[in-house]
């Protein structure tokens, strides 16, 4: 029992060990005939190389490189095969993938050799199908064509009223060239063809500088291997179409990005994956002769920016075009996108806060003037108080004289019946009237002034304010003895205002000009009042024999809070009241000293605008 225990348990360690032992080690080697800095060759290999990959196999792949185009000589292709020979010696390639048809003959020339009934995955243009038939088992691939006539087609379409027709193709296999000849010549029946065969780069680019405009360039494969000086088709290809004026096409996806507007080619990317498609159910067992050999399509594949260049439509291309190079504006343009939309929003935010802002200083200019006719009827109902002495003084005596009068009528009227001093009853009825009439006036005057109400706009003729509201001042000025005169002038229009508040910025003046000259001598107490129409605007403007106004405070006289007056005696805030109400009126106020001694303040309003046929 123990003994066949632990025989059962050998058994079945030695199968748990195989199963988990890792797949074989596979290698893949691709052969390419041109230099690995050949263009297309790194992105085929890039294709190859992740298309063979797998989960399931353990994949060592090499890549190797003929450099047939550098180096044709059969000694060169021995010294290759030696190489080739040394490096993989011992070791076992499970996979050879030919690029081209100068890798296949090299792999099938070599095969017993190197790595003996290898499978053969091959990518050859043209059509050696008898070649690789006779070449025995083991050996599939992809056939693609070269695509010269179908470019010519694409060109001689998108380009209809072409005529003329000159081509690049530096070749050195003869048979590839007649072909090459031959398709051309099969698609451009009605075109003249014409081959440009220099035998330098600047000679062919001299000849396609010569091109006329209204003809076509096709660069089938031109390439330069002078001393130190290596240049590849897809090197000349830039070179070309900046030298041509007139549209070029090609046929290699290498060419594409260089300047050509297109052609129609075999995809790099789908033979690629056919390859590593192929070499894939190799190594999973599939017989190579069991896999038909493919054949890779030819695409219309173009550069959206060449199309855009030479006024291509896409709707004239093939239905199955491939379109590349097409420019996203997000991509190329995502930074500037990104500033614009921040300088819009920053704008939106700029614009949305002036409009609160303008909103904001609408209301506050309303309500400044609301506080400006408010604090024009606190200064006036000031004003007012220190006139209430003299004014109260001046309405008493009419008063008293209307009292004495009608006492002495009824007198007379008793004492002395009618009708004999019926003519001194007439003369004192009179007297009364006047009085009671100029006290009347006075008393109106007063209650006007005081009586508060917002700023009104209508014709104003400051000539007349200025008449109508001096008499207020000329108690106080004869009071203190103070010569009050006008000067008016003549043909002074109306100006555009609120009669109420422009006469309480007059009667600040004039009682400022009071208050400067009453403590100067008797011949030097003089006030005047004029007015002016100059440039569209009407001046009033109020001068004294005072002490005048410090030079260096002209300017602070406006500001609030403000005075000249003893302390006590003024708060500073008629003048800055007189400037907001003159302002609101669109007017401006100003001061300055006089030569002989006092100073004058006035004030400009605009005048109202004249109907027309004035």
């Amino acid at each position: 029992m123990p003994a066949v225990a632990l025989t059962f348990l050998a058994a079945t360690s030695l199968r748990s060990t195989a199963s988990d032992e890792a797949p074989p080690l596979r290698t893949i080697l691709t052969i390419y005939w041109s230099s690995e800095s050949f263009p297309g060759t790194e992105a085929l290999d890039a294709v190859i190389q992740q298309g063979v990959q797998s989960h399931s196999e353990r994949i060592d792949y090499f890549a190797e490189y003929l450099e047939s185009d550098r180096f044709p000589d059969e000694e060169a292709t021995q010294a290759f095969e030696d190489y080739i020979r040394r490096k993989y010696h011992g070791r076992r390639i499970d996979v050879v993938i030919a690029v081209t048809d100068v890798a296949l003959q090299f792999a099938l020339r070599y095969r017993q050799d190197l790595f003996p009934d290898a499978p053969i995955v091959f990518a050859a243009v043209a059509g050696p199908e008898a070649s690789v038939r006779d070449a025995g088992p083991g050996v599939t691939g992809i056939l693609s064509g070269p695509g010269f006539g179908e470019t010519l087609q694409l060109a001689l379409t998108l380009h209809p009223s072409t005529t003329r027709i000159f081509y690049v193709a530096h070749a050195s296999d003869p048979v590839l060239r007649e072909s090459m000849r031959a398709a051309l010549h099969a698609v451009a029946k009605n075109v003249q063809l014409t081959d440009i065969t220099e035998t330098s780069v600047t000679r062919v680019l001299d000849a396609v500088r010569a091109v006329p405009r209204d003809s076509l360039v096709l660069f089938v494969r031109y390439s330069q291997d002078d001393a130190g000086n290596v240049l590849f088709p897809s090197q000349i290809v830039p070179l070309v179409t900046e030298a041509s004026s007139a549209p070029v096409y090609g046929v290699a996806e290498s060419y594409l990005g260089s300047g050509i507007v297109g052609g129609v080619m075999p995809s790099v990317h789908d033979i690629g994956s056919r390859l590593a498609e192929m070499t894939r159910h190799i190594l999973a067992g599939t017989r190579p002769q069991d896999i038909p050999i493919g054949h890779a399509p030819l695409v219309p594949i173009l550069d959206w920016r060449q199309l855009r260049r030479w006024h291509i439509a896409e709707s004239s291309l093939p239905p199955d075009s491939r379109i590349l190079f097409r420019e996203m504006v997000w991509e190329r343009y995502k930074a500037v996108i990104l500033i614009s939309v921040s300088v819009l929003a920053i704008q939106s935010l700029l614009i949305a806060g002036l409009v609160l802002e303008r909103n904001r200083r609408r209301k506050a200019e309303i309500e400044s003037r609301r506080n400006i006719a408010a604090m024009a009827h606190l200064d006036r109902r000031a004003a007012m108080g220190e006139l209430a002495t003299s004014l109260a003084h001046e309405l008493s005596q009419p008063l008293n004289a209307i009292l004495q009068n009608a006492g002495v009528a009824q007198m007379m009227l008793t004492t002395h019946p009618p009708p004999s001093p019926l003519a001194e009853i007439v003369e004192i009825i009179s007297d009364i009237r006047k009085d009671n009439i100029r006290a009347s006036e006075v008393i109106r005057r007063m209650r006007g002034l005081l009586q508060k109400h917002e700023l009104e706009s209508q014709p104003v003729d400051l000539n007349g304010l200025i008449q109508e509201t001096v008499p207020l001042v000329w108690p106080e000025a004869r009071g203190r003895a103070i010569q009050l005169e006008t000067d008016l002038g003549a043909n002074v229009h109306p100006v555009m205002g609120d009669r109420v508040h422009l006469q309480q910025v007059l009667l600040n003046l004039l009682m400022n000009a009071v208050d400067a000259v009453a403590a100067m001598p008797p011949e030097r107490r003089r006030v005047r009042v004029w007015s002016s129409q100059t440039d569209g605007e009407v001046r009033v403007a109020v001068s004294d024999t005072g002490a005048g106004i410090p030079t260096d405070r002209i300017a602070d006289i406006f500001e609030p809070f403000y005075t000249t007056k003893v302390e006590g005696t003024g708060m500073g805030m008629g003048l800055a009241i007189a400037r907001s109400i003159v302002e609101a009126h669109n007017g401006n106020m100003a001061a300055e000293n006089n030569e002989r001694g006092g100073a004058t303040v006035s004030f400009s309003v605009p005048i109202s605008p004249q109907p027309a046929g004035d």
